[in-house]
């Protein structure tokens, strides 16, 4: 894990908290001051969080439901800044201009945490995810369409491990073509440094036999996150050390630990 950020930076950065520090919360191995309790600290949601957290409330069948909505009470105090989906903002990062494919917004995220927090019950919930005019119905089947989106994206990284690593930045932005345009690959590897370095490090890894879909699934949500650091004022907070997949990027000195972010 890297060091301490520059002082100067402390005050205008954005701090995206990761899974696992909230889970922390959740059991009371954490306080919600620990990470919300800092003058100054602006702390932000990311989508990709807040999914595997709602995730991991389904999955339970709402297990401990009344300490999940104390949870989200924590991680929504101060009407923190929701992000865009991941994929919207690399969108708007390459051409300026939001492509909003899913139709979901950061609105509809703080509508999901109001949900649960408003909900007497974990049935409560669901019933109110499902009424008319929700952007969640079906929420309930969320651990399995999340497993479905894991699936396609880890085989898609077995796919990509049989292809040249010189060319992954050119392979990622034709996922972002705009009207027969491709993103410039060497702008793409500019400004998402740091996700392209640990995607290339994850394809070394199953090159040399690793098997993400049964060990490591939590790979492809620590890649959306570090996505958001192509933004120079957004940090990530992480358990993890990243520190052997991510070594020349210069986006790695924000990617912080816990520690280093009770230091600020």
């Amino acid at each position: 894990m890297r060091g301490y950020l520059p002082e100067t930076f402390v005050n205008k950065m954005r701090y995206i908290v990761d899974t696992n520090l909230w889970i922390d919360v959740s059991r009371g191995t954490l306080s919600c001051t620990d990470l919300k309790g800092k003058s100054g600290i602006n702390v932000v949601l990311a989508p990709p969080v807040i999914i595997e957290l709602v995730r991991g409330v389904v999955k339970s069948a709402g297990e401990h439901f009344p300490r999940s909505r104390s949870l989200f009470r924590c991680m929504t105090q101060s009407q923190p800044e929701i992000l865009e989906l991941p994929k919207v903002f690399v969108s708007t990062i390459l051409w300026n201009v939001s492509n909003r494919d899913s139709g979901v917004r950061p609105e509809h995220y703080e509508e999901l945490m109001d949900l649960l927090i408003q909900a007497r019950s974990f049935t409560d919930f669901l019933a109110e995810t499902e009424k008319p005019g929700s952007v969640w119905k079906r929420i309930g089947e969320i651990d399995s369409i999340h497993e479905g989106v894991l699936e396609k994206e880890l085989k898609s990284l077995e796919r990509l491990a049989g292809a040249s690593l010189a060319a992954l930045p050119v392979n990622l932005a034709r996922l972002y073509k705009r009207g027969g345009l491709l993103p410039n690959p060497e702008f793409f590897e500019e400004k998402f440094s740091a996700a392209i370095e640990f995607l290339r490090s994850s394809i070394l890894q199953v090159r040399n036999g690793a098997n993400p879909r049964k060990n490591d699934r939590g790979m492809y949500v620590d890649q959306q996150l570090f996505f958001y650091l192509a933004d120079p004022e957004v940090a990530v907070v992480s358990q993890e050390d990243f520190s052997n997949q991510i070594k020349t990027s210069p986006q790695a000195a924000r990617i912080i630990s816990y520690e280093a972010f009770c230091h600020l």
